[in-house]
């Protein structure tokens, strides 16, 4: 070795937990079929929140709400089309199902990224951060919707 040359070596090899392992190999899988949970867990959202009887949404409160609001669209602006009328009225729904997949999608992309990051021993707390606020901030909103339009149906 030459002389004022500063090596670094260590006899440490890394050895991961047993949480470590399973949350690498959670996350491989995770990715692996990332698209696939997404089409899935887009389709359950979709096919529930298009079955009455399920009534079932994230925002179901507000989503009547807004149907009883746009409800009375299609006589708006005498004779429309009847097409715009039906577009108008799936409306509430629409933005429904979009903020729900979106929500959805949202969490399991941060699921997968916390889990790689537990897997490869990286200090997780900044990265679970963003989406536990979000998640208080939906429960919020959520709460309020239901406070807020509580006992208002669809026949208004």
């Amino acid at each position: 070795m030459k002389k004022g040359v500063i090596a670094l070596a260590s006899n440490n090899s890394v050895r991961r937990t047993q949480t470590q392992v399973l949350a690498k190999a959670s996350a491989a899988i995770g990715r692996k079929y990332q698209h696939h949970i997404y089409a899935a867990g887009t389709a359950t959202i979709i096919v529930m929140q298009s079955m009455p009887s399920y009534g079932w949404g994230l925002f179901d409160s507000a989503q009547t709400a807004m149907t009883c609001m746009f409800g009375g669209a299609g006589g708006i602006g005498g004779g429309g089309a009847a097409g715009g009328a039906a577009a108008i009225q799936a409306l509430p729904a629409v933005i429904n199902a979009t903020i729900t997949v979106l929500l959805f999608v949202y969490f399991v992309a941060s699921g997968l990224k916390v889990a790689n990051g537990i897997g490869e021993g990286q200090e997780v707390t900044q990265m679970v951060q963003q989406p536990v606020g979000v998640f208080f901030i939906i429960l919020v909103l959520w709460i309020a919707q239901s406070i807020l339009f509580n006992g208002v149906t669809a026949a208004c």
